[in-house]
């Protein structure tokens, strides 16, 4: 059964290559090396749970996308922006979610293991993280084939 580590390597691969994601990680959230040698902006990828049915495998998959806010010293003309990048960052990376959705849905390549199954629910962040981290946490689904046969 490795279309589990498929999953995680496409994913891996198709975040890498986004213009705006430098460092890709996985596993648990709290073992991410915020405050030493991560190159930001950061895609982390976890498997959040799984669904075990008779033919097919359900993943719920967390992507976290983000990066670290700049704040200027110099006062703000604007009551909306305020006087850092954080709607820049959640910006940028709303953007970076989306391609990879549709990276993963438009290639017929990944129907032959997995499938996305559900939207991509992204929900934002600003102040998750002790470092002036924002970005997005985002949530989907996907199908696997289960290969395993019962034994009698």
């Amino acid at each position: 059964m490795n279309t589990y580590f498929k999953v995680i390597e496409d994913l891996k691969t198709i975040a890498i290559a986004e213009p705006f994601v430098n460092t890709v990680t996985q596993g648990d959230i709290t073992e991410i090396d915020l405050n030493k040698t991560t190159i930001f902006p950061l895609c982390h990828i976890s498997v959040s749970g799984a669904d075990l049915q008779t033919n097919l495998n359900t993943l719920n998959i967390s992507v976290i996308l983000m990066d670290i806010i700049d704040h200027s010293k110099e006062s703000s003309s604007s009551d909306i922006r305020g006087n850092n990048n954080e709607m820049d960052v959640l910006n940028t990376h709303l953007g970076v979610a989306a391609r990879i959705q549709a990276a993963i849905a438009r290639q017929s390549a990944y129907r032959d293991q997995y499938e996305l199954t559900s939207s991509f629910s992204c929900e934002p962040f600003t102040e998750r993280f002790e470092n002036n981290m924002a970005g997005w946490a985002v949530t989907f689904t996907v199908q696997i084939q289960n290969p395993m046969t019962s034994a009698t």
